[in-house]
């Protein structure tokens, strides 16, 4: 790519914003008005038309998603991850590795299905064939997917994932309804709020109003300066 970066520097607060000029159109705004879990799914598959299905993607199943930028071809592993095969693929689809339903924590999934709807938001355009070359594509690592922060020195497929994430985290938990959740868990105004230490019984609670797990919640609520360390 003669050392053009793969990416738009964005910094956290303009994700935030991202997140929130996207939520304001899809849905009639519906996930701004009041704490809610997000269809990830009729999201991918309506808002951003994507095609979501699911593969063995890698061999050691650490390979948790992948996005497809153009027609291609795709080499994904049989059940047994022995041998892999090629299938045809279609712009726009998104892939979340059969390992992940394995887990059986729905938030896992959901959060993995958003990670790769914000790599299609931000990075796409990045992203062109080719003659010759591999379908472009982003394969998203257990590594990065849940490893969301953003710290010196970070490689361009650092600060993509870090990316994801954070549009990510924004989307299916959008700040204003995390604070009006939590505000009126406190019972107090959201303009009151600051950071506070809450028990883990209280993060989850609010991690089950998202359908997100407790780990991507505790995260979410450090990023919005709500939750001391």
């Amino acid at each position: 790519m003669g050392g053009i970066n793969l990416y738009h520097e964005y910094t956290p607060e303009r994700l935030e914003k991202k997140a929130i000029e996207i939520l304001s159109v899809y849905n009639d705004g519906e996930l701004l008005k009041q704490p809610m879990a997000m269809d990830v799914d009729h999201f991918a598959e309506f808002y951003l038309e994507a095609t979501i299905d699911f593969a063995n993607l890698s061999q050691d199943g650490l390979t948790l998603g992948c996005t497809c930028f153009n027609d291609g071809v795709l080499m994904v592993w049989d059940d047994e991850r022995k041998k892999e095969y090629p299938i045809d693929v279609e712009k726009g689809y998104i892939f979340i590795d059969n390992r992940v339903l394995e887990y059986e924590v729905e938030g896992r999934v959901r959060f993995t299905i958003i990670h790769e709807c914000s790599h299609w938001i931000l990075h796409k355009r990045f992203y062109y064939q080719k003659p010759g070359c591999p379908i472009p594509k982003l394969n998203c690592s257990v590594y990065h997917i849940e490893n969301w922060s953003k710290r010196s020195p970070m490689s361009d497929e650092d600060i993509r994932e870090w990316q994801a994430n954070r549009l990510g985290a924004a989307l299916i938990m959008p700040a204003p309804t995390v604070k009006m959740l939590m505000a009126d868990k406190l019972n107090m105004a959201i303009e009151d709020l600051s950071a506070v230490y809450v028990s883990e019984q209280f993060v989850q609670e609010m991690a089950n109003v998202f359908n997100v797990s407790k780990a991507a919640m505790t995260k979410r609520l450090r990023d919005l300066d709500l939750l001391l360390q």
